[in-house]
């Protein structure tokens, strides 16, 4: 009885010394990132006595996941935020606003058209122009730190995933071989996994599992492996050479590679490659739409007018050349292709990118995908052998308005893809053209006047000009009118005239006239001429209106500067806003979208604190218990070694009868 009493004692003493080694093991980790609170079990022994079972962790895995979870998505927003935070204070800054340069450039050519023939204003035109470019390349070079910025986080934070992997990689072997040498399991070094696993969530979402042997796997949330027992993989940014400013991942498995959808990553690196692809790129290339728009605008209408020297106005800006892409053995193909905006047409131009393809011996197709990568719409299929290119060997595709030059059709083949973005980096690529002041048309390239015989108070005046090309309209290459076209418009009655070319033959006639607008598209002229008039009020019988390139003309006439004024309320971007219209709302989207990723940013921080108090009411020390703990197990143990005690007085008494 006796023996048995000891060994009921002696178990006592190394149950309770056990939970008291456990104890202060907690309260020594009190502090501890990552440390799990850690039980030790026993079960009674059939025989008497206490049997030690295992010191295991107080872990829920289902809220370890969780808090995983919840990691990932805090650090996804937050990362995110950061950035477009940045952004807004940035872009928002009233004194880099585009609106505000946009106002003085246009005010600088109202003041300059005040007086078409001071030089002094036509240059301070030029410099407000200058400076509006510049302002482009500003706002520009913001949206590029800010994406070069990003990059570097990207690379650094993949850097410290692959770290993390390995890491966890490592833990697994020598977890394999603690408990393989022992029947307690390795809590630390599982905690310092547990641990590694909640840091990996910081940058990209995860899935923690376990395998039979108990060792941790890594996957991606879409399944694609990160960590296989005791094999990491390495996450990798590669190069897309059709799309260069496309962040691409790939997963390295050592003897291959497989791609990785950057869609719902989710962690920082998540929010660094949303950032790219649903902010950066859209910035840049709305301000590349909007620098594309003001640009085609004014050089189309500035070659409508006479510059200060009386010629034809030409591009008073230059977009820079539109890059195309290419897988890498179609590089050399690049050169042998080029494309421009058609122009006048940068209202149909979009933020997408453009796919060229051969569909077959005669025939191309365009397809457009928005930056998402999705298809907006059907191929625009176009047939080159049926089409005329200009003079310098362009096509002009109207439905898209871009004008494309293929020198060779036969080096294209049938699998060969070919992208560009017209909008890419438009906006840091554009210049001004024009060298001085004298450069901006602000005069009309043709005058009119009312004889001074006429019986009527009527007055003619030019209404438009469409076109000043001397291969479809009434203008020669030396600014004159050709003979053949409209020179004078003689009434015959108030109801009915003739338009005369300049030897007087009659080229047109209308009668039945009540509306003395665009006298000339009522003739069926307009189109051919290029340019339109009317009178003020009801002529008489042989009123005669002049019109000309010559002393029709005055010195101070600013038809076209006026023309060129008008274009900052006319709908320029993609035929639906003004420009300043459309600088605003793209504020706003940023403003909005800041506002918007910082709402969930704040409700995922909640999320993730509650997830980690969930885990903490487990797995945390809490001193206030374990000093309970304690006083409890050394009173056990106070009592067990008692019990060894009576023990050893009843065996010693048993002896002594014996003697």
């Amino acid at each position: 009885m006796s023996s048995n009493l000891y060994s009921i004692g002696l178990s006592g003493l190394m149950s309770s010394n056990a939970r008291i080694n456990t104890t202060g093991q907690n309260t020594t980790n009190v502090d501890t990132e990552g440390y799990s609170r850690q039980r030790t079990d026993t079960v009674s022994s059939p025989v008497g006595g206490v049997v030690l079972r295992d010191t295991s962790r107080l872990v829920d895995n289902f809220v370890g996941a969780q808090v995983r979870t919840d990691t990932s998505n805090h650090s996804y927003y937050d990362t995110y935020h950061s950035f477009m935070s940045a952004a807004d204070n940035l872009l928002a800054d009233e004194s880099i606003s585009l609106t505000r340069y946009l106002d003085k450039a246009f005010s600088a050519l109202q003041t300059a058209s005040n007086d078409p023939t001071s030089s002094s204003l036509r240059e301070l035109a030029h410099a407000s122009l200058e400076t509006l470019v510049q302002q482009y390349k500003t706002l520009s070079n913001v949206v590029n730190r800010q994406e070069n910025l990003v990059d570097d986080h990207l690379s650094s934070s993949l850097t410290d995933v692959n770290a993390i992997t390995a890491k966890i990689s490592d833990l697994n072997g020598k977890i394999l071989r603690q408990e393989g040498l022992s029947i307690s399991p390795a809590n630390e070094l599982r905690d310092q996994q547990e641990l590694l696993a909640k840091d990996l969530s910081k940058y990209i979402d995860i899935k923690a599992q376990f395998n039979d042997d108990g060792l941790m796997t890594i996957q991606l949330a879409n399944g694609q492996p990160l960590v296989m027992d005791q094999n990491p993989t390495e996450l990798k940014v590669i190069a897309d050479p059709l799309s260069p400013k496309k962040i691409n991942l790939v997963v390295d498995f050592g003897d291959y590679n497989v791609g990785l959808k950057t869609q719902g990553l989710g962690g920082s690196v998540g929010g660094l490659v949303d950032y790219r692809t649903e902010f950066s790129q859209y910035a840049d290339r709305t301000l590349g739409q909007h620098a594309i728009s003001i640009a085609d605008a004014m050089n189309a209408q500035n070659a409508k007018g006479l510059d200060g020297n009386g010629n034809f106005g030409k591009d008073l800006f230059s977009l820079g050349k539109v890059s195309i892409h290419s897988t890498r053995d179609n590089l050399q193909k690049i050169s042998d292709i080029s494309v421009r905006i058609t122009t006048g047409e940068a209202e149909k131009i979009t933020r997408d990118t453009y796919e060229l393809t051969r569909t077959d011996d005669n025939r191309f197709a365009i397809t457009q995908y928005d930056l998402k990568g999705n298809s907006t719409g059907p191929s625009t299929v176009i047939d080159l052998n049926n089409m005329t290119p200009d003079s310098n060997g362009y096509y002009q595709i109207d439905e898209l308005g871009l004008d494309l030059k293929i020198p060779d059709l036969d080096i294209i083949d049938d699998d060969d893809v070919f992208r560009f973005s017209p909008t890419a980096d438009a906006a840091s690529n554009l210049t001004l053209q024009a060298k001085n002041g004298e450069a901006i048309a602000l005069s009309a390239p043709v005058g009119v006047s009312t004889n001074s015989d006429n019986l009527s108070d009527a007055r003619i005046s030019l209404t438009s000009v469409d076109k000043t090309d001397p291969n479809s309209s009434a203008f020669a290459r030396d600014g004159s009118l050709y003979p053949s076209a409209p020179h004078q418009i003689y009434f015959t009655s108030p109801h009915s005239y003739v338009v005369r070319d300049a030897s007087g033959v009659e080229i047109a006639s209308v009668s039945d006239v009540t509306n003395y607008v665009n006298l000339l598209a009522q003739a069926g002229l307009a189109e051919e001429a290029g340019f339109d008039v009317s009178v003020s009020s009801m002529p008489e019988r042989g009123d005669v209106f002049s019109i000309g390139t010559g002393d029709e003309i005055g010195p101070a006439d600013n038809f076209n500067a006026l023309a060129l004024i008008n274009l900052q309320n006319q709908a320029l971007v993609a035929g639906d806003e003004s420009l300043s219209k459309a600088f605003a709302g793209f504020i706003s989207y940023v403003g909005s979208k800041t506002s918007e990723i910082e709402g969930h940013a704040e409700s995922s921080e909640v999320m993730l604190n509650d997830s980690i108090a969930r885990r903490d009411r487990l797995s945390a020390v809490s001193l206030d218990e374990e000093a309970v703990n304690l006083l409890k197990y050394q009173q056990s143990y106070s009592a067990s070694a008692q019990v060894v005690t009576a023990a050893r007085t009843t065996f010693e008494t048993l002896l002594g009868i014996m003697r």
